[in-house]
Parts: structure tokens; C-alpha cells; sequence
């Protein structure tokens, strides 16, 4: 029940952020060379909107948590670990292209993944 209420709270509060994406470039009628651009449009609106978004959110949970904590450590660890797995999330979300890309080449690939 506690992990649906806050994936509710979530979905709520980054709703107007999906609405107002312009992801589809294309006008009423679509061609395959739109699909490039479009896989762009998403993989950015991810990365600049609910990757910032949600690190935002977890941030803010996670500084509450360690402020609420009352001088618990239990408390003030979590807080903390909350904090700290966000960073490193958003970072490789951030990296992820680049990552990858760097992976295929030490694997030996030639294939140019961009659109």
C-alpha cells in the first residue's frame, strides 16, 4: 500500500513535466526517418527532465529524512544512503551515452550509433 500511494505521488507530481514534452517531431503523418529523431527526443526528455526531476525529488527526501533523523543513526544512515545512491544515479544516467559508446569500442565496434 506505502509503495503505491508513493509511485502515485510521483506519477502525479511529474505529470504536467510529461505533458508538456514535444517528443513526436513529426506532423499527422510520420516516415521512417522520424524515428531517429524522435528516439533522441526521448532519451533527452528523459535525461533533462525526469532523471533532474526525480533527483530533485529523492534530494529533498533524502536531506529530510537526515534532518528528521533526532540523532537516530539508523535514521541518519538511511538519509544519507538515500542522498548518495541518488548522485550516483543521476551521474550515470548522465554518463549512460557515453558509457556505452566507449564499451563498443573496446569490444571492437565500428558501428556508429548516431542518428
Amino acid at each position: 500500500m506505502k509503495k503505491t500511494f508513493v509511485v502515485l505521488l510521483i506519477s502525479l507530481a511529474l505529470f504536467p513535466i510529461l505533458a508538456s514534452a514535444a517528443i513526436v517531431t513529426c506532423g499527422p503523418k510520420c516516415e521512417l526517418s522520424d524515428v531517429c529523431p524522435t528516439i533522441v527526443n526521448i532519451i533527452t526528455f528523459i535525461k533533462n527532465e525526469l532523471v533532474v526531476a526525480l533527483a530533485i525529488l529523492f534530494l529533498t527526501i533524502g536531506g529530510i529524512v537526515v534532518l528528521a533523523s533526532g540523532g537516530s543513526p539508523e535514521l541518519r544512515g538511511l538519509g544519507k544512503k538515500i542522498v548518495v545512491t541518488t548522485i550516483i544515479g543521476m551521474a550515470l544516467a548522465f554518463a549512460a551515452g557515453t558509457i556505452i559508446v566507449e564499451i563498443l569500442k573496446i569490444l571492437g565496434s565500428t558501428y556508429n550509433i548516431q542518428c
